[in-house]
């Protein structure tokens, strides 16, 4: 089955939000529903083009193919932009800026057993690229599942992705002053109650807020002495689970590296970087 390779918006994600399970509170936050089977909701998303829980199966090697073709077609301006759009008019930007950095430099390492790096992915593997696409609409973003990243990645090669408005550039800004104001120290938990308690993002949950600051990690605008930005180099699995391992003390286990590594301070030069896309 050829599956559509967009994000949905519009009356698509509407219908795609019920049929999942997914609906808007009062405060503009998303809450777990029940998910819709009514035949009029899955016949308008099979008509829209949107295939309701079906399963793709991926070799790895297909998914790293794929993905570094995808890359390939985007530039990382575009990407950053995104990023910055995400923090407000576009949702779906937070997460390529993870997606691009984990397949930019996919093409260069050592391929081992089953020709692909050791990048993170199993042999094979089941996606339902619609529910993903969907939630790349609503805004969440992670680094710890890159069989996901490929159809955000391909989305973007095939659609093009959002620019952003200057209140998206306003926020970016308050966002780096309240990164600079967090005292040494502060942990990724510290920062991302500031970051809710600034209502810098709207309609963001806990778990949105730190994809936000994931991204802000894997480009290095968070500095983390636990591990290097995915944006500088390919990272070997091997070593960001040694990474995860070396950290001091007893960090959250929802959050990932390098963010958790995070004490505090700001790459002044990448922030820079962002506010001039």
């Amino acid at each position: 089955m050829v599956v559509a390779r967009r994000v949905p918006c519009g009356i698509d994600r509407d219908v795609l939000m019920r049929c999942y399970g997914y609906r808007f509170t009062s405060a503009g936050t998303i809450k777990a529903a029940d998910p819709s089977d009514a035949p009029a909701d899955l016949a308008a998303a099979r008509d829209a083009g949107w295939p309701v829980r079906h399963i793709d199966r991926w070799s790895a090697r297909e998914v790293v193919e794929r993905a570094v073709e995808a890359a390939d077609r985007l530039h990382e301006d575009a990407v950053l932009a995104a990023f910055v759009a995400g923090l407000g008019s576009a949702p779906r930007g937070r997460q390529t800026i993870i997606s691009y950095g984990w397949a930019r430099f996919l093409g260069a390492p050592a391929r081992q057993a089953g020709g692909v790096p050791d990048c993170g992915l199993y042999p094979t593997a089941d996606v339902d690229v619609t529910e993903v696409l969907l939630r790349l609409s609503l805004g969440w973003a992670w680094n710890e599942i890159p069989v996901r990243y490929l159809p955000d990645l391909e989305a973007a090669a095939s659609e093009g992705l959002p620019e952003p408005d200057a209140a998206d550039r306003a926020r970016l800004r308050a966002l780096l002053d309240l990164v600079r104001s967090a005292p040494a120290g502060t942990t990724p938990g510290g920062l991302e109650k500031l970051l809710a308690q600034a209502k810098l993002v709207p309609g963001t949950d806990k778990y949105q807020r730190y994809g936000i600051l994931i991204g802000l990690s894997e480009f290095g605008v968070l500095p983390s002495p636990a591990l290097s930005p995915m944006w500088d180099r390919f990272i070997p699995t091997v070593e960001r689970h040694a990474a995860s391992r070396g950290l001091r003390g007893a960090p959250r286990s929802d959050i990932p590296v390098p963010l958790a590594g995070w004490r505090g301070g700001l790459d002044e030069r990448r922030a820079a970087r962002l506010l001039a896309v």
